[in-house]
């Protein structure tokens, strides 16, 4: 069933890879933005594509590989040697667990940082202003002075910045670090300010709860380089909510998003399960181009229920936990339903 499984998933990241490649030919040419670049670009987008693609991928991969056995007859023939539906369930339970687990590592560890490499890759050849971003941090030069931003957020917040003051010979004249940043009427609002002025004789150190960045960072490149909520890590994502919370920020976005991260491994599990059902009852009937068409179209119902659901929890403020298991929950329901009433067929064991 692996097998099935990877070969389905291997088509569609390739498809998923290749139609990103085409969408960013029209941008070669913008600044020192080249095809390396864009091959670049796409294969940095290749983990993303496995996390996105991995339940759908599952879905077809179990019916095309239990399909498989079904028209060989060696479904038949388990059932004739009393190999029971929870039996075949657990099968396929542990196979769909290790592609969890994978989708999982993935999303939380290789997707934040082959995403924000990508980005990176791309605002730093099309954009005039120097960024380069390291696992430490994001550096930006604006003018005279250089950013150091430890984590560069949605919506232009940022955490744990530092801004060195360059004079016109190139000497430090001052440091200064702040806690966050907040857009504030198109300028950077810097809270829990220390400033550091280094001057010929003494240096002076002052604190301020809050002052406006002098400089002028485009917000192009800051919307370039930011890192979107559903490409952040499960721990950075709850330290973000956290932020915004204690900020009074609107987090039903992060919120929404960040559950909907915690139950992507249950749907993986939930669309193998589904699969199933749709297998017991074609045994020799039916081609493979039928159990693909079929698992295309519970692919599909599943993504129109879920953007549908969703959209329907966020207009009745549904807590965001629910709201985001609200459609894996309902296709578990579908499964189950269906799982019962395709083993009243199934012979049972005589003991």
């Amino acid at each position: 069933m692996a097998l099935g499984i990877f070969m389905t998933l291997g088509i569609l990241v390739s498809l998923g890879v290749f139609f990103t490649f085409i969408g960013q030919l029209d941008d070669i040419g913008r600044g020192n933005y080249s095809l390396l670049h864009v091959v670049e670009y796409a294969a940095l987008q290749a983990p993303e594509k496995i996390v996105e693609y991995m339940p759908i991928s599952i879905l077809l991969g179990t019916i095309l590989s239990l399909g498989s056995l079904a028209s060989n007859s060696e479904i038949i023939a388990m059932q004739a040697a009393g190999f029971s539906v929870t039996q075949l369930l657990r099968a396929v339970f542990q196979a769909a667990l290790f592609m969890a687990l994978i989708s999982f590592l993935l999303a939380d560890w290789v997707v934040p940082t082959s995403e924000s490499s990508a980005r990176e890759i791309r605002s730093s050849a099309i954009n005039a202003t120097q960024a380069i971003g390291g696992k430490k941090g994001l550096w930006i030069k604006d003018e005279n002075r250089i950013l150091h931003i430890k984590l560069l957020l949605p919506n232009g917040i940022a955490r744990s910045i530092e801004i060195y003051q360059l004079d016109q010979q190139g000497r430090l004249v001052s440091i200064t670090r702040a806690e966050s940043a907040i857009p504030f009427n198109d300028q950077w609002r810097l809270n829990k300010v220390r400033q550091t002025m280094i001057g010929e004789q003494k240096i002076e150190v002052r604190n301020l709860d809050e002052m406006i960045y002098p400089g002028n960072i485009s917000n192009a490149l800051l919307d370039a380089l930011i890192i979107e909520p559903r490409y952040m890590s499960i721990v950075d994502l709850y330290a973000y909510r956290q932020f915004l919370q204690e900020n009074d920020l609107d987090d039903s976005v992060e919120s929404l998003t960040f559950w909907q991260k915690v139950f992507a491994p249950i749907t993986v599990l939930v669309m193998c399960i589904l699969a199933v059902p749709f297998i017991l009852g074609s045994q020799r009937q039916g081609s493979a181009g039928v159990r693909i068409i079929t698992g295309i179209l519970l692919g599909l119902s599943y993504v129109a229920a879920d953007k549908l659901l969703v959209q329907l929890g966020i207009q009745a403020n549904v807590h965001p936990a629910l709201n985001a298991i609200a459609p894996t929950l309902l296709f578990f329901l579908l499964a189950v339903f269906l799982l019962v009433r395709k083993q009243s067929h199934w012979p049972r064991r005589k003991d």
